[in-house]
């Protein structure tokens, strides 16, 4: 795995207790991947953040999907997870665990077809 703490999630759903998940899913930020992208940010310049708000990088899609997520070192150099994990509509999955507060981070859906939901992290 990459260095820093970074490790992939060995559970197919998130399993935090009612504190963590309140704090951490309270503060979801909202995605919409179009059609014809892979990638969530894709614009080229853009990553998203973590916070202190979740140890975890989470996603709850609209729609069942595919996804891994690949991670921006401050060398500007980009790793990306081995193994996609099926997140399931309507339902939080961890796709990363333990990751550090502001580690840079894209998620990877594997698929171009047009993806929404809410990601914690």
């Amino acid at each position: 795995m990459a260095a820093g703490g970074l490790t992939a999630a060995t559970t197919s759903t998130a399993t935090a207790g009612p504190l963590t998940a309140q704090s951490c899913y309270g503060s979801a930020k909202s995605y919409s991947k179009p059609a014809g992208d892979r990638w969530y940010p894709n614009n080229g310049s853009t990553t998203l953040t973590t916070t202190s708000n979740c140890n975890d990088i989470n996603i709850k899609p609209n729609t069942t999907t595919r996804i891994a997520v690949c991670f921006y070192q401050s060398s500007g150099s980009r790793y990306c997870q081995s193994s996609f994990k099926t997140a399931y509509a309507g339902q939080w999955t961890v796709v990363a665990t333990d990751v550090l507060d502001g580690t840079r981070f894209i998620f990877d859906f594997g698929s171009t077809t047009a993806n929404s939901g809410v990601w914690a992290g």
